[in-house]
Order: C-alpha cells, then sequence, then structure tokens
C-alpha cells in the first residue's frame, strides 16, 4: 500500500513540474519555414480626385453619329460612390429629309455644333478582378452613374438628363481607363413638334488619380 502512495505521488509530480529534459522533449524537431509571400497588386492610391480624357462615337437622334470627346473630373467620396463633372463636344450631320431634299438645310454649321455638361453620381456595383494571362491581374469596377446637365445644340441650350454604366480597369495605383456607354435625354423641336431626343454614347477614357 504504501510503494503504490509513494508511485502515485512520483507520477503526479513529473506531470505538474517537468523537467527540463522532459520539456525540451516535448519541442517540435523541425521548425517550419514560412514566410508569407508579397502580392503587388494595383488598387486606387489615396488620393481622391480623378481626372481623365474620352474619346468615341455620339448618335444623335435624327442627326447622324459623329465623333464625340472630352474631358472628365471625378472625387470619390469612398470605395463605392463618387461626384463627376464631364463636358463632351460633338458635330451633328445631315438629316434624311436635308440628303433627300438636295439643297435643303435644317441647322446652319454653327447650330450643329453639339455639346454638353453635367454632374454625375457614380456607384461601384461590381468590383473584380481582370485575368489577361497567367502573370496579369488587374482589378476592375462595374459602376451605375447618372445625372443631369444641359446640352447645347440647334440654337438652343436644353435641359439634359443622362444614365448609363462604366467599366473601370486600374492599370496602376494611380492610372485607369474606362470603357463607358450613356443615354442622354432632352426636348427638341428642331425639325417640328417637340418631342424627347434619346442620344446614345459609346466612349473610352483614360484617367490619372492626384
Amino acid at each position: 500500500m504504501e510503494n503504490r502512495i509513494k508511485y502515485l505521488f512520483l507520477s503526479l509530480a513529473l506531470v505538474l513540474v517537468p523537467t527540463p529534459g522532459v520539456a525540451e522533449s516535448l519541442q517540435p524537431m523541425i521548425e517550419p519555414d514560412v514566410s508569407p509571400v508579397p502580392v503587388d497588386e494595383a488598387l486606387i492610391d489615396t488620393e481622391d480626385f480623378e481626372i481623365g480624357i474620352f474619346a468615341g462615337v455620339l448618335s444623335i437622334e435624327d442627326f447622324e453619329s459623329s465623333l464625340l470627346y472630352g474631358a472628365r473630373l471625378s472625387y470619390h467620396l469612398s470605395e463605392t460612390l463618387f461626384f463627376e463633372l464631364d463636358a463632351g463636344f460633338a458635330e451633328g450631320g445631315q438629316t434624311s429629309f436635308e440628303k433627300l431634299a438636295g439643297n435643303v438645310q435644317v441647322l446652319s454649321d454653327s447650330e450643329r455644333e453639339y455639346s454638353y455638361y453635367s454632374i454625375n453620381l457614380g456607384y461601384n456595383v461590381l468590383p473584380g478582378e481582370a485575368f489577361f494571362s497567367e502573370n496579369y491581374a488587374f482589378n476592375t469596377n462595374f459602376y451605375l452613374i447618372g445625372g443631369a446637365g444641359a446640352t447645347e445644340f440647334a440654337g438652343d441650350t436644353r435641359f439634359t438628363i443622362n444614365v448609363g454604366a462604366g467599366y473601370q480597369i486600374l492599370l496602376t495605383d494611380s492610372v485607369a481607363i474606362h470603357l463607358g456607354l450613356r443615354q442622354h435625354y432632352f426636348r427638341m423641336d428642331a425639325l417640328g413638334a417637340e418631342k424627347t431626343s434619346i442620344n446614345t454614347e459609346v466612349s473610352t477614357a483614360l484617367s490619372v488619380f492626384f
């Protein structure tokens, strides 16, 4: 009985107060050599302003399609919301009536000059990545945008509403390209009865954050 009690106390002592040799034997024999791999990806820099130029095609209802160019300035409120100021310039072509009638002109050359100015609100709805090969990946944003402004065309200034969508690709931390589609709506009576003119814009933009 006495030997059993001594054996029990010795077992408890080994468990509660391990000897240095026992503690060392519990250490792993091979230390893992794991180090984090740095990942280099283009993100929007800390700058909130973005300025860019764009070019594309503007389909002016009843007045053919025209080369479009302009500039944009954006202020990013957060990762999802941004304000945008933009200005675009184009030139209206001939109507079907002018082509058939010969020398008849509905608008003068100066009245065919088309320009618009607007302030818009954009919302990034679908951030993601675009893979161009096994070694190149770029962060992207699909966004919706809309706003209001003015259009100067056919000798008058007209209140305009625009809505659309865009796809942003970040080439670096501070340089991005945009692919955009927008619709511009305003009331117009250049050909007689007043109606809503719907003008479609397709453009590509290059922008820089600062």
